[in-house]
């Protein structure tokens, strides 16, 4: 046990000084992002990163000294030990501040919903925007979500719970032939059902364009995945859904991360009939 904690202290400082090396220059950090994708010489690099060559070369020089390039006839490029060193450097940062920049949409909810695997995952939100709720619109993270679902053309969700306004909307999506797959609590489901009308749904589901599954517990999350965007809410620890705060992104990566935690609650769903 104590030479396991030995190893420990002995991997953390080791850490440590690589992440100290890697972020005490932000020339170092423009050159590393640069070569994680194309090998360079020092002209090309200084001219494709606006750095002066001088600074450049400097950079390359302490990048080779630390093992991090391999040098093929003066062009530059990470080797492969130095691009995963890098990559994981990188996943590691963005998810930090995800979780540091939105505190209060994490803490004090319910996470037990979401995978490690996606957990892990959390880089791929680099660049989403917390909406939340302000004190001239306290139903602005829900008024800018209905404004985007209204003109989609595809739909994938998961509500922990039916907002009023939703039957209408969905039923004008159908009556549109938008494509829509929802996921919802049996309680939930039962009353979206009940406020559209029957035959609106019949036709969704005759024609393909509507799914709709009740799934066998609660999940305490908010899940919306549109043509170009993705909101993603949870519950309070509570269990009630925290309606003042909506994590919005249109990029591709936080899209599917968002499609893969569906397609894990869409597994789990029983297919309902009409």
């Amino acid at each position: 046990m104590f030479n396991e904690k030995i190893c420990y202290l002995d991997l953390y400082e080791e850490v440590m000084e690589e992440i100290k090396f890697l972020t005490n220059s932000e020339i170092r950090m423009n050159v590393l992002k640069y070569l994680s994708n194309l090998s360079a010489n020092i002209k090309d690099l200084s001219l494709a990163t606006n750095l002066k060559y001088s600074a450049v070369s400097h950079s390359i020089h302490r990048l080779m000294e630390y093992g991090y390039l391999y040098d093929d006839d003066g062009k530059f490029g990470l080797n492969n030990i130095a691009l995963m060193k890098f990559m994981n450097f990188m996943n590691f940062r963005d998810s930090f501040c995800i979780l540091r920049d939105y505190m209060d949409f994490w803490d004090d909810h319910d996470i037990s919903c979401i995978s490690v695997e996606d957990l892990s995952d959390l880089s791929s939100l680099k660049r989403s925007y917390l909406v939340e709720s302000i004190r001239t619109d306290i139903y602005q993270p829900q008024n800018i979500f209905k404004e985007v679902l209204m003109n989609s053309n595809t739909v994938r969700s998961i509500f922990p719970f039916i907002n009023s306004d939703y039957p209408i909307i969905f039923e004008n999506l159908l009556k549109n032939s938008v494509n829509i797959e929802l996921l919802c609590e049996k309680s939930v489901t039962q009353n979206f059902i009940q406020s559209i009308d029957t035959e609106t749904l019949k036709k969704g589901l005759k024609n393909g364009n509507f799914k709709i599954k009740s799934l066998k517990k609660n999940i305490n999350l908010f899940l919306t995945i549109t043509d170009d965007f993705m909101f993603f809410g949870l519950c309070k620890d509570s269990g009630k859904f925290d309606q003042n705060r909506l994590l919005v992104s249109n990029e591709s990566k936080a899209i599917d991360w968002a499609n893969k935690i569906f397609e894990k609650c869409n597994y789990g769903g029983n297919k309902l009939y009409f």
